[in-house]
């Protein structure tokens, strides 16, 4: 039961943060309007992120427990997707 608990359970969450990300990701690149998004918003995020993302790099290695690691992995690479297409986009509105 454990391992459901840690490997699995957090992999039903990694379909609920595709779920969430890709239609934004999708929209975004289409319209390419980020005027309401804030930069720094996904800065934070991302830093937050990726130190959350240490956090279960350690726990997989202390006890084998990889599935937080792959949702984070996965949140990580999202959030700076997300986070370049702002500043793509900001960039090119402001010129």
């Amino acid at each position: 039961m454990t391992q459901f608990l840690l490997n699995w359970l957090p992999l039903l969450g990694t379909i609920f943060l595709t779920i969430c990300y890709l239609p934004q990701i999708r929209k975004t690149w289409k319209t390419k309007d980020v005027s309401s998004m804030s930069l720094l918003f996904w800065i934070s995020l991302n830093i937050a992120l990726i130190l959350l993302l240490g956090n279960y790099v350690v726990i997989f290695i202390e006890t084998g427990a990889w599935g937080g690691m792959v949702t984070e992995a996965l949140n990580v690479a999202f959030a700076l997707v997300m986070m370049g297409l702002v500043i793509k986009y900001r960039k090119k509105k402001e010129k």
